[in-house]
């Protein structure tokens, strides 16, 4: 993961300008306040379709994108 540098990464945004490589927590923190990008994770052979909602991603609206104080 090119932010963590702690595991694989595997997801890839193909709405990002630019290559990256992201585990699934960093790929959720990159795009906290991009909900819509589309999002794929490498199964072994190639890169398959997924969301943010199925890495973990919760849109949290007001409140600045945090959770309801």
């Amino acid at each position: 993961c090119e932010q963590c540098c702690q595991a694989e990464g595997s997801i890839q945004c193909m709405s990002c300008t630019g290559v990256h490589a992201w585990c699934g927590p960093c790929a959720v923190k990159a795009h906290r306040n991009l909900p819509f990008h589309k999002v794929q994770r490498w199964n072994g052979t190639h890169y398959q379709a997924t969301s943010l909602m199925d890495l973990g991603f919760l849109w949290h609206v007001g409140h600045g994108g945090v959770p309801c104080p």
